[in-house]
């Protein structure tokens, strides 16, 4: 069973097959036939720079070990292969209890870029190993021994991807945003890698056990200061299903990490777009792309592969820091419809709240 979120919502997917929409025929004097018009559809994925097509590795390699919710799924990039690559931890929401259909274009985007992907299981039943925010401490203990089996299977084999353990970003999913950032906020006694680059997708932990997402830690002082950090939150997503958005999902995350610099971190939003076909969605998912949830739209290429390329390209390389960080155009910009209207930028903050 593959879902988004603790209380079973789903990525809003519209069709892929765009037809063309044949408008009113309009007679001309002399002409007297009709004319056609086509529809408005989506930009292209972008051929270069940050989330675009320009891959430097035709393909993965998927393997997966541990057991129970113990378990991990491991990618490397192949064709070529390299001896060495950065490492990105990325975990799933609520829901995922086996597989890796949640975010599978994320993964293979983040693969077939050069990194290496760990994915841990964390979570086999609704209440296992944890019972969602009322005790998130069994699924933080799942995804830890998760990472830490991965990197000891590529460690133990010099013919895989050697992992790159200073080069180390993590993304978080819904309630896996929220183990992330417990994960990230402890890195130094749970022994993982130092995070480098964060980012939260519309996390939260449900609201089951009240606002504020009280599942977060009290404090994320832990998180290095030097770490660039993004949390975005759907307009239509986690922080809209709460009577007071502004205690939940980024806007609980943000007045915990006042150590991270301004110019090191940013509060996002994304809002519906319907002017074209497919619509864009900013309900919770808007980094779901890919697999059975549907194939990956402007919103994938545009903002999550965009900025999860730039920010880990900022903190390792010191390149494409205006992609990620700061109010900035290229930051904001998700690209524009086929007939040349902007689709609905991205809104930054360096504090909170932020809403709809």
């Amino acid at each position: 069973m593959s879902e988004v979120s603790a209380v079973g919502r789903t990525r809003t997917v519209a069709s892929v097959v765009v037809g063309a929409v044949v408008l009113a025929g309009a007679l001309f004097a002399g002409a007297g036939g009709a004319e056609a018009g086509a529809a408005i559809t989506q930009p292209p994925q972008p051929k270069h720079r940050p989330g675009g097509s320009d891959y430097p590795h035709a393909d993965w390699r998927v393997s997966s070990g541990g057991t129970g919710a113990d378990a991990w799924y491991v990618f490397e990039p192949v064709k070529p292969r390299p001896k060495k690559a950065p490492v990105t931890v990325i975990m799933h929401g609520y829901y995922e209890f086996a597989g890796y259909d949640q975010l599978y274009g994320f993964i293979r985007h983040t693969v077939r870029k050069g990194s290496i992907v760990i994915y841990p299981r964390w979570q086999t039943d609704v209440a296992t190993p944890c019972p969602g925010p009322f005790d998130v401490e069994p699924c933080i203990a799942s995804a830890v021994t998760g990472i830490r089996g991965a990197l000891d299977y590529l460690r133990a084999d010099r013919k895989r991807v050697q992992p790159q353990l200073r080069k180390t970003s993590y993304f978080g999913f819904s309630f896996g945003g929220i183990v992330t950032a417990n994960m990230a906020n402890r890195y130094r006694a749970l022994g993982l890698p130092k995070p480098r680059a964060i980012f939260l997708e519309d996390p939260e932990d449900s609201g089951l056990a009240g606002e504020g997402e009280p599942a977060l830690d009290d404090s994320l002082s832990g998180i290095p200061r030097r770490t660039l950090f993004q949390c975005h939150s759907g307009a239509e997503g986690a922080a809209a299903d709460h009577p007071d958005f502004t205690t939940n999902s980024c806007n609980a995350v943000f007045p915990l990490i006042g150590q991270i610099p301004d110019e090191n971190k940013d509060l996002v939003l994304t809002r519906t777009d319907t002017h074209g076909e497919p619509a864009l969605s900013s309900d919770h998912g808007v980094c779901v792309g890919g697999g059975p949830f549907g194939e990956p739209n402007a919103y994938d290429w545009n903002f999550c592969w965009k900025v999860w390329d730039a920010l880990r390209s900022c903190a390792l390389e010191q390149k494409y820091c205006r992609y990620a960080l700061g109010d900035t155009r290229r930051h904001r910009s998700m690209g524009s419809w086929s007939d040349g209207v902007p689709i609905t930028p991205l809104e930054i903050q360096d504090a909170a709240p932020i809403g709809p």
